[in-house]
């Protein structure tokens, strides 16, 4: 019986290695040659730390989709767009400097993914100061409505509690060139759930916009991926598969503190029919 220690075997191995190797540096070459991936796109977004990793990772797995998170790319793209408004002489030009601008993010995920026989690329943008310091957050989507005009946005939404609990127990930083990692105020948290919530409320009744309420994936995984399934166009999808969460330790006065903070938009998003947060 042969054995991987086996010459033999090992060869034809490195064979099929080196086969392999040569076929994925071809579809590369063919995929940048001839822009052969997907135009479909799709950002997940909203409070830091409220499940758009989970959702990341979630639909990532399922077929036709590439997901790459977090690129920086459009953060990017977002700041340079900012910077053309700026100028009269651009400005004027905007339109041309748009088509550029998601010419350089679909090269720049092609440069990253094999994505021949993908149908839709995901990329994932929280909303939080580090990546957006001046807190144009609702700027930063408007931009990626502009850049992508057939965007699929998939909002993500959790209690502000649990949000703000999961935010405030790490530093923030680790993502940028020089390293100088910060932490937040329980208020500085909170301010950032009620300002992505404000944009939740404002797109909630958009038709290329999906609201996922956290506990909805949660409790109701089935149903609920079927949603995420049919707004994405996704078939023959596997449900999401709910992980458990980490308990909440904050003092019942901090608690309080944030409810009295956060009611007026709990209450606003309920209206609109947004109130299964987890």
């Amino acid at each position: 019986m042969s054995s991987s220690s086996d010459p033999v075997v090992r060869d034809a191995s490195e064979k099929d290695s080196t086969v392999k190797g040569a076929a994925k540096t071809a579809a590369w070459q063919l995929q940048k040659k001839f822009r052969l991936f997907p135009k479909e796109m799709c950002l997940i977004s909203g409070p830091p730390r409220s499940g758009t990793s989970i959702l990341d990772e979630w639909l990532g797995r399922q077929p036709g989709v590439s997901a790459i998170p977090e690129s920086r790319i459009l953060v990017s793209i977002h700041a340079f767009m900012n910077e053309v408004h700026r100028f009269q002489s651009l400005d004027k030009d905007s339109e041309a400097i748009t088509c550029l601008a998601r010419r350089l993010a679909f090269d720049y995920y092609s440069n990253t993914r094999l994505l021949m026989r993908k149908r839709l690329i995901i990329d994932k943008e929280p909303l939080e100061p580090i990546a957006f310091p001046s807190k144009d957050y609702g700027r930063f989507i408007a931009n990626m409505k502009m850049l992508f005009p057939d965007l699929k946005l998939l909002f993500a939404i959790r209690d502000p509690i649990a949000t703000i609990w999961s935010m405030s127990r790490r530093a923030w930083g680790e993502s940028l060139t020089n390293v100088e990692t910060k932490r937040f105020t329980i208020e500085e948290h909170q301010e950032n759930w009620s300002s992505v919530a404000d944009l939740v409320l404002k797109y909630s009744s958009d038709p290329n916009t999906y609201i996922v309420q956290f506990g909805r994936l949660v409790h109701d995984p089935e149903n609920e991926s079927k949603r995420i399934f049919e707004f994405l166009k996704i078939r023959k999808g596997r449900p999401f598969q709910p992980r458990r969460t980490k308990e909440v330790s904050f003092k019942d006065e901090e608690r309080e503190r944030i409810l009295h903070m956060v009611q007026p938009k709990l209450e606003l998003l309920k209206a609109h029919g947004i109130s299964n947060l987890g």
